[in-house]
């Protein structure tokens, strides 16, 4: 249980610093390639019963800063884990 929720705690924290840095990555010009990326997912599927409407969309990006983010957090991970009890 504690590695899964430290995983989970690695992983999050990945994306967040991963999206954090595509962000500042932006705004400087010769970091920009971190910024390049690609996203997939339904914007919009509507379904309409005439008394009640569901809508659902799911968009996943993946960008190069997210993805050294994410692989700096699963290597944390491998590297910590075998000390928790």
């Amino acid at each position: 249980m504690k590695r899964t929720l430290l995983m989970l705690l690695y992983l999050f924290g990945g994306l967040l610093l991963g999206t954090l840095l595509s962000e500042v990555a932006k705004k400087v010009s010769w970091l920009s390639w971190l910024c390049w990326g690609k996203s997939i997912g339904i914007n919009s599927l509507s379904v309409d019963l005439a008394v009640i409407q569901f809508n659902f969309g799911i968009t996943i990006s993946m960008n190069v800063a997210l993805f050294f983010c994410i692989v700096a957090a699963v290597i944390l991970y491998v590297k910590t884990a075998g000390k928790i009890h």
